[in-house]
């Protein structure tokens, strides 16, 4: 792996929490000489500040401290090389061209729409790739210890999924395409703050919102759908 990709790869863990305190301490070290490094860091900054999130100061302020593991039982976090050259600069044309536009969003929202955007600007989207939904699904109770419905949605091919961290829980995250489009689905464990919210947005005007990106956000009992279009969002959430 070459020196940009790997660093890349542990910024982008650091800026979501993610980092291990040794990948931090390494990172931290590697930055003092490392000028494209710091350019990088920089930018994962300007996106994580589209969404609201805290910006470190991009000459001297530490990384954020590593989160203890997500759960007891869970394996080790796999990652997929993050960002390619080119989906970071994109990424970051998005963050410093976006302006405001009318919306009745939620920092949730934005949160899943960030989850959503992360997810699939990896060279690798998902943590277990399958485009069968059994598989999908013994993959999900294996490793998040619940189990879910792997909903067949029209026009839309299966990816497989991954684990991700949503309103501070461990929440199951199913990736699709749409012809074009990406598409994912967030199904968290029953009785966590983020279903509540699902049922309680669902009763919001269409149950839809728009990210800060500008990304669709729809939600039904239990479920998130995020997508480019309202209608590939509300097409997932509707297969259920």
């Amino acid at each position: 792996m070459v020196c940009e990709e790997r660093w890349m790869e542990i910024l982008s863990a650091c800026q979501d929490g993610e980092a291990t305190a040794a990948e931090v301490a390494e990172v931290q070290a590697h930055l003092v000489g490392c000028a494209r490094c710091q350019k990088s860091r920089e930018t994962f900054q300007r996106i994580h500040q589209a969404f609201g999130e805290l910006r470190l100061d991009a000459d001297s302020a530490p990384l954020p401290a590593p989160r203890p593991s997500l759960a007891s039982g869970l394996r080790t976090r796999r990652r997929w090389p993050v960002l390619t050259a080119g989906a970071l600069a994109a990424a970051t044309l998005v963050a410093l061209v976006w302006v405001p536009l009318p919306r009745h969003g939620s920092g949730l929202a934005d949160e899943l729409e960030a989850r959503h955007l992360t997810a699939f600007a990896r060279a690798a989207p998902c943590e277990f790739s399958s485009s069968d939904p059994a598989a999908v699904r013994a993959w999900v109770a294996s490793n998040l210890g619940y189990n879910v419905e792997v909903p067949t949605i029209p026009d839309a091919t299966l990816l497989g999924a991954r684990r991700c961290t949503v309103h501070g829980g461990v929440t199951a995250s199913l990736l699709y395409r749409r012809g074009e489009e990406a598409l994912s689905l967030f199904l968290p464990r029953a009785g966590t703050a983020i279903e509540t919210e699902a049922t309680r947005m669902s009763r919001v005007r269409s149950g839809c919102t728009v990210g800060r990106l500008g990304a669709a956000v729809c939600a039904r009992p239990g479920l998130f759908a995020v997508a480019e279009t309202q209608g590939t969002a509300l097409a997932a959430v509707e297969s259920f």
